[in-house]
C-alpha cells in the first residue's frame, strides 16, 4: 500500500512539473509573439517637446524620416546622436511613448548674448561661449551684444571670457537690471569690461571670477538701494573698478542763456 502511494505521489509530481513547463513555454511563446507584433508596428506620430524656433526646423528634418518606420528599424541611440549633432541642441532624449508614437525631448542651447560676425551679421552665443549659426526661423531673445571697444572682432577666447562674466551676472544681478543690459564692451588691450544699460555705462575694470562677483555685488547693491533715490538718467557712468567703492559721473548739463545760446 505504501509503495502504491509513493508511486501515485511521484506521478502527480511529474504531472505538475509537466504542466509548469508547458505553462512557461506558453508564456515564452506569447511573449515572443507579442514582441514580434510590437516590432512590426509603424510610427504614426512623433511628439516633440522642448524645441523652440531655434531648433524646431532642424529637429523636424531628423525626426520626420521616422514616420511610417517600424519599431525594429529604429535605433533610438542613433536618433539621439543625430539630434545632439544639431547646433542648437544641447542634449536629447528619444523613447517610444506608445505603440505607434515616439517622443523626442529637446534641451536647447539657450542664447545669452549676440556677437557681431565677420560678415557684419549678429550671431547668438550660448552660455559656454560657443558662437551659434544663424537661425532658420524667426526667434527673438532679449540678449546683449558683445563687442570690442575698438571695433575689432572678438576672438573665440575673448567671447568665452566675456560670456563667463555675463553668466555670473545673470545669477547675481536683479532680473530687471540684468534685462536692461544692452551691450557688453571688452577692451582687448587692457582686458577691461564695461556694461551698457538703458541710461548708464557701468565700468567694471579688469575682471577675473572673484573680481566679477565683487563688482556685480556692488552693482546690485547700488541698483537696489541707491538708484531708487536718484534719477539714473542723469548719470553717465557708474565706476565699479574699486572694491566696495562706487564713483558716479553725471551727464554734463547745457545751460541756455537769455538769447537761447548754449553756454
Amino acid at each position: 500500500m505504501a509503495r502504491k502511494n509513493r508511486e501515485a505521489s511521484v506521478q502527480r509530481g511529474g504531472r505538475r512539473s509537466s504542466g509548469l513547463v508547458i505553462a512557461m513555454l506558453a508564456l515564452v511563446f506569447l511573449g515572443f509573439m507579442s514582441t514580434q507584433w510590437y516590432d512590426r508596428q509603424h510610427i504614426d506620430n512623433v511628439e516633440i517637446e522642448g524645441a523652440s524656433g531655434l531648433s524646431k526646423a532642424s529637429v523636424l528634418s531628423v525626426v520626420d524620416t521616422l514616420t511610417s518606420k517600424s519599431h525594429r528599424s529604429i535605433v533610438l541611440a542613433d536618433v539621439r546622436l543625430a539630434l545632439e549633432s544639431l547646433p542648437y541642441v544641447r542634449s536629447a532624449s528619444v523613447y517610444f511613448s506608445g505603440v505607434r508614437e515616439l517622443t523626442v525631448e529637446i534641451d536647447e542651447r539657450i542664447p545669452v548674448a549676440h556677437v557681431v560676425h565677420a560678415d557684419g551679421s549678429l550671431r547668438y552665443v550660448d552660455a559656454a561661449g560657443s558662437v551659434l549659426p544663424q537661425v532658420t526661423q524667426r526667434a527673438s531673445h532679449n540678449v546683449p551684444v558683445l563687442q570690442s571697444t575698438d571695433g575689432t572682432s572678438l576672438s573665440a577666447s575673448d567671447v568665452q571670457r566675456v560670456v563667463s562674466l555675463l553668466v555670473t551676472g545673470s545669477r547675481m544681478l536683479d532680473p530687471v537690471l540684468y534685462q536692461s543690459i544692452s551691450e557688453v564692451r571688452f577692451d582687448r588691450r587692457r582686458g577691461t569690461v564695461e556694461i551698457v544699460t538703458d541710461d548708464t555705462r557701468w565700468r567694471l575694470g579688469e575682471m577675473d571670477a572673484d573680481r566679477a562677483r565683487g563688482a556685480f555685488a556692488d552693482m546690485n547693491v547700488f541698483w537696489n538701494e541707491t538708484s531708487q533715490r536718484i534719477n539714473m538718467a542723469t548719470i553717465s557712468e557708474v565706476d565699479l573698478r574699486w572694491k566696495n567703492q562706487i564713483v558716479l559721473r553725471y551727464h554734463q548739463v547745457e545751460r541756455v542763456g537769455t538769447e537761447g545760446a548754449a553756454v
